[in-house]
């Protein structure tokens, strides 16, 4: 692949990348992974949320470029804006030879704030660019990744800290308990089982049912112990200050449990247990974005 020319402008809502030049429109596309990996680095270093839409847009060809220009121009009041080649929806991707010129179409009004500087916010999307790995995440990590975004949009400190708590479960591997445990499950489960195969009243089916899928359940490891494991593994931090992430993060999983069951938590603790679920996701989400080494690696 060519020497590539990557151009970062703020057009009104948008902040636009521009990437050129490809061999081909499937060149183009494949590089899409990094340019997802740049704003999400972007999103983790400076808490700036985005709608991640990288789907690609359509282009609608015209068949005389001058007069679909001077037509647009026309109709926006916009005098010799040149000849348009196309046009399609705004946001997500869309991929257009360089000598083309494509407008772009949006309605509604949308507000635009941004509390970090153009250039800043550059340097970031850049180096996210060159670091990340986005093309290989699984669906998990796209989730988690979804759900890190979403939390921005909660109104409530409670509700960004459940989200921020569900962002590290779905990080966090299924595992299965130790053979013994599973040995065990498997023989409750065999009974459970064999007085299903009786008849007996809708009820008592009902109930029994419900225990054999609480038991397959059972054979994973509790969520609370796969978060804690999550973070031994992944943190990239010296031990003895993963062991105290790894506690930290623990205690505020016991606390969103509290929170949820009986709504009884302090303003004090909540505000601490958030900012450990804040700084936790984010120091993960970029280890398994790729945009730094995990545990054991560096």
């Amino acid at each position: 692949m060519a020497e590539l020319n990557v151009s970062i402008a703020r057009h009104h809502r948008y902040l636009v990348v521009e990437v050129s030049p490809f061999a081909s429109e499937t060149e183009a596309l494949e590089f899409l992974p990094l340019v997802k990996a740049g704003l999400w680095n972007l999103a983790i270093e400076h808490n700036i949320a985005f709608d991640p839409d990288f789907n690609v847009r359509e282009i609608t060809r015209a068949e005389d470029p001058e007069a679909a220009g001077k037509n647009i121009g026309e109709s926006f009041g916009i005098p010799d804006i040149g000849p348009v080649h196309g046009l399609a929806d705004e946001g997500g991707t869309t991929v257009y030879p360089s000598d083309e010129t494509i407008r772009f179409m949006g309605f509604g009004d949308v507000s635009f704030r941004v509390s970090t500087s153009l250039d800043k916010a550059t340097r970031t999307l850049k180096h996210g660019m060159e670091r990340g790995s986005v093309g290989n995440v699984d669906n998990g990590i796209t989730t988690a990744a979804d759900l890190y975004l979403s939390h921005f949009y909660e109104t409530t400190l409670r509700a960004r800290f459940l989200t921020l708590m569900t962002v590290l479960e779905v990080l966090a591997p299924v595992t299965q308990k130790h053979p013994l445990a599973r040995a065990m499950i498997e023989r409750w489960k065999l009974e459970v089982q064999r007085q299903l195969n009786d008849p007996m009243e809708s009820e008592s089916r009902d109930a029994l049912e419900a225990l054999d899928r609480e038991l397959e359940f059972r054979k994973e490891t509790s969520i609370r112990r796969r978060i804690r494991r999550l973070v031994l593994d992944t943190a990239p931090l010296e031990e003895s200050a993963r062991k105290e992430l790894a506690k930290e993060v623990v205690d505020a999983y016991d606390l969103r449990g509290s929170l949820v069951h009986s709504g009884a938590i302090g303003d004090a603790e909540l505000h601490a247990a958030y900012e450990v679920a804040l700084s936790t996701a984010k120091l993960l989400l970029r280890v398994k974005l790729g945009l730094i080494e995990q545990a054991g690696s560096i």
